[in-house]
Parts: C-alpha cells; structure tokens; sequence
C-alpha cells in the first residue's frame, strides 16, 4: 500500500510538516520596480515566460545595495531575480510568488520554543535515537544525544522552506540578517518540489528511517544539483549576492559552495558534532550525485521519474546506477532477560539505519579526535572534479542488504542489539572484521573470541560480534555479562527473523556541508 509523500515524509524533516493549497495564478504578472533595474530599458513580457518573474528577468543586474540590510522593495526583486534563474536552471515555471524572510542565527535559534514534558512515546524516540549514534560511535553515553543533535543543526542550517506557511526563511549569522542568494535558489527548489511533483509522490506506507532519508536524498539532491546550476552561471554571466561578500558571514562551505539550505554551509567548530553531521550531510551530496547522474543520462524527463517510483533506501541512491533491490525487512526476537526490556517508541520497534550510516560511522574516523584512520581519506573525500566532495561508497558498508537496531534499558543501564544483514557470507565477514577493526580503533580489547571491551571513555561497554551466514549482530551492554541477559548467547538467526520486504520497508520513522573542519531539514 503507498500513501502520499506529505503524510509520511513530513513527520521527519521538521519544518518540512505540510502544505498549503495553492492561490489562484494573478491573470495579469505585476511589473517590477524599475528604479532598481540597472537598465529600465529591458522590455518585460505581456505574459509570464520562463526565465522572467514579477517584473525581473534572470540575467538583469539590479540597483541594489544590501550591506545595510535589504528594503522590502529590494528584497522582493532579488526573490523575482531569483525565481527567474531557478526557472532557467532547473527548467521550471513558478506559477505563485514565494514569501521570503530573513532572520540571524540568534533568532533562528530562539525560534523553537519549548514543547513542554516529553511524552512516553518520545522519550522512547530519543532512546532510540540516542542507541542510533552511539552504535555508530559519535555520540557516547556521556553526552545527551538529542542537545548535540539539536546544536548541529542550529549551527549549520542556513535557511528552509516552510511548507504550512509556504514561505523561505533564510538564515543568516549576521547581525543585520543578509540575503545569500544560493541559499535562497536552492530553497525556490523546494518551494516547487512541495508544490508540484512531491504531492504526487507515493511511498510505502511504514517505510524506514533509511527510507526517509533516500526520499531526503531525492528532495535535497535536487534541490542541491539546480544550485550548483545556478552558481556556475554567477560571475559570468550573472551578478549573485554571495555569503562571502560579507565579512561578518564568514566564507562559504567546505563544498566550494556559497552556502545552500545546509547542503554548503560551514559548521562552526565549536557547536556541531561532526558524526552527525556527516550523517545529515549525506542526502546533499549523494542525492545530488544520483540526480546529476540521471539528468545527464535522461535530462529533466528522467529526474521527474524519479519523483514516480523513489529511492527507499540509502543503498538504492548510493548505487543508482545498478539499481538494487529493495532493502530486506529485518527483525529480532526479543530475548531480554532480567531487568533488562527492549524500548520500543512505536510498531515496529527499532530503527533502520542504512549502508549511509555505515559508512558515516567509518568515514567519521577521519574527523573524530583519535590518531589514525579507518578510512583512506581519498576513499570518502573527492579532492576535485565537479559535483560534491563527499562519496558515502565505502568498502565496509556495501553489499548492504537491510538492518535492525533495537535499544534497550536497564534502569539508568542501556544497551543495544543490532543486526545487519548483507547480500553475501563473504560482505558479511568484510565487515565484521572491518567493524572489529573499529572496536580497536576506539580502545577495545578482546576477551573471547567473540566478545570485546572498551574499558574507559565515552564509549566505555562490552561488545559482542557475531557472523552467522550473511547476518551479522552486534549486542552492546554496560558489561560482559549483561550481554548475555541483553541477547542470550544461544540465540540464532531463524528464518523468519530475516525476510524479503514485500513492497514496504518495515519499519517506521533532517544538512550541511563536507567538514574541512537541517533545510536544517530544508
């Protein structure tokens, strides 16, 4: 059964969390100030063409001057300007005008409010989640998951679109916000994706984390690839305000950008957690990898497809070229003893978290603060060529075939059980061996063939690591002998633990810039 995109996608890219119908289209556009145009001259259509909005056509030169902040009149014809060249170079047409306000960072920051006690439920999801970057090794059991979560996406998110209101927030750290114009065409993307071909995108019903994240991968790829666009054509032939044109906005992203929605934008040091960045920063880069690969085999024609039948999983956009099949529904019987219980925040339990997250949870060795690397740098970071830095296909994650990680608490004690499932015996052995690797990496020592010990350090616990078959699973516990309560040593595999999906993932559920060093969930 699949169900609209907005229904399901929504409920994960916060701001993301709606849409609002559509106006009727003005019969007769609305000239633009010609005081601002440096040549008035230019004759305006007599009706709405591509490339021309609000009075504006995309390669005008404007009479503006922002370094003291915009007025409303010049931040509407820079918004016109804008939509204009997104029409070029995204091959589209706005049929509506797209509000568009700036806010600083301070204000961006105080703009959440507080949402009051957690529920159960939530309090389910952030164990969860907080299991999640602790199997993946950045973020350990001393720190609070969702505040690093929450600060890295404070720190990087440079602007959004707010499908309730139908409106662009662009982020600046400025005091006086400032307009950058990357930002802003890479948000008029989105503005056009929630307004048109997402409300006929459908999905599973139930589908997965990973999942959500291959649908962010489509929506922000694509928003990324028009960017990159539009930023070849600044300089040359058009004039852009850029965020480096300002001193007190600092340079542009580690991506050669300016700064999109997140896709470009730099992280300050002393706020984001770097892991999740990675993490987050994945739709960006492999999304736009995956759209930049299907526009120049089928052009715009085939980027639309991919609207009609998405990718469902990290994997699938990862290797778009050999089209994998879908993700493998995984699931372990709960075999909890003691005092030990499973946490569950919703049907099914457990997360999905994708051969994306793996590989972040190796690649993050090249940015953590430990000596040495898991990973070539070469193998995960592009030095030049065009398109993103960033490649998440690494040896020790793929052949990846499905996953299931479940959490689990002990009073303040917590643990996990996670399996993995590949495509062969052979994948499943590279990376046991190269996840061993990283248990050293981190400090463990061996105490059996099968079980390890991280003795001190944020990550401090006992570790178990089992291959059976194309399965691997990992029990995490406080100590040796809670695994055993945790996941019974005895336990194995049974056919029905591991099944092919059958059309849904099950499993139920945003970026930012390559670290030289969500839109938040834009």
């Amino acid at each position: 059964m699949r169900r609209s995109l907005l229904l399901v996608v929504t409920l994960a890219v916060v701001v993301l969390s709606g849409c609002t119908a559509l106006g009727a289209q003005e019969a007769d556009p609305p000239a633009g100030d010609d005081s601002l145009a440096a040549d008035p001259s230019v004759t305006d259509p007599t009706t709405d063409v591509q490339g021309w909005e609000r009075g504006y056509w995309h390669n005008e030169s404007l009479n503006v001057d922002p370094e003291d902040g915009l007025t409303e009149a010049e931040l509407q014809a820079l918004v016109s300007r804008a939509m204009a060249r997104v029409e070029v170079v995204r091959d589209i047409e706005f049929d509506e005008p797209v509000a568009v306000e700036l806010v600083n960072r301070s204000e961006y920051r105080g703009s959440g409010g507080d949402g009051g006690s957690p529920t159960a439920g939530q309090r389910a999801a952030a164990a969860e989640r907080a299991a999640e970057f602790e199997a993946l090794f950045v973020v350990g059991e001393t720190t609070d998951a969702g505040e690093a979560e929450e600060a890295t996406r404070e720190a990087s998110v440079q602007g959004y679109y707010d499908t309730q209101q139908d409106r662009i927030v662009v982020v600046s750290n400025s005091d006086t916000p400032r307009l950058a114009e990357l930002t802003l065409g890479h948000e008029l993307v989105h503005a056009y994706q929630f307004r048109g071909p997402l409300r006929q995108t459908r999905i599973p019903q139930n589908v997965s984390q990973d999942g959500i994240v291959a649908l962010r991968a489509l929506i922000e790829g694509d928003a990324n690839f028009a960017e990159r666009r539009y930023e070849a054509r600044c300089g040359e032939e058009w004039d852009c305000l850029r965020r480096s044109d300002w001193t007190d906005e600092g340079g542009g992203g580690a991506d050669g950008g300016d700064g999109g929605s997140g896709g470009n934008a730099a992280v300050d040091r002393a706020g984001p957690n770097l892991g999740i960045y990675l993490q987050s920063y994945f739709p960006y880069a492999a999304g736009e990898s995956m759209v930049a690969g299907v526009y120049e085999r089928e052009g715009w024609d085939g980027v639309a497809e991919l609207y009609q039948e998405p990718p469902l999983s990290t994997e699938q956009v990862i290797h778009w070229r050999s089209n994998p099949d879908d993700a493998r529904s995984v699931s372990v019987p709960d075999r909890s003893t003691g005092d030990w219980e499973r946490v569950t925040a919703g049907e099914p339990a457990g997360r999905t978290l994708g051969e994306a997250s793996l590989a972040t949870m190796f690649a993050y060795t090249l940015y953590d603060d430990r000596d040495g690397s898991l990973v070539a740098e070469d193998a995960f970071r592009r030095q030049d060529g065009p398109g993103p830095r960033l490649t998440y296909d690494l040896a020790p994650s793929a052949g990846w075939g499905g996953d299931r990680l479940y959490a689990y608490r002990n009073g303040e004690e917590t643990g996990y059980v996670w399996r993995i499932e590949w495509d062969s015996n052979a994948e499943a052995r590279e990376f046991a061996s190269a996840y061993r690797d990283l248990l050293e990496y981190h400090g463990a020592v061996r105490a059996t063939a099968e079980t390890w010990v991280i003795n001190d350090g944020e990550f401090a616990d006992a570790f178990s690591v089992r291959v059976s078959n194309d399965a691997v699973t990992i029990v995490n516990g406080p100590d040796r002998s809670s695994l055993a309560e945790i996941h019974p040593q005895n336990s194995r595999v049974a056919a029905a633990d591991v099944a092919p999906a059958q059309g849904a993932i099950n499993s139920t559920a945003c970026g930012t810039s390559p670290p030289s060093s969500a839109s938040s969930c834009s």
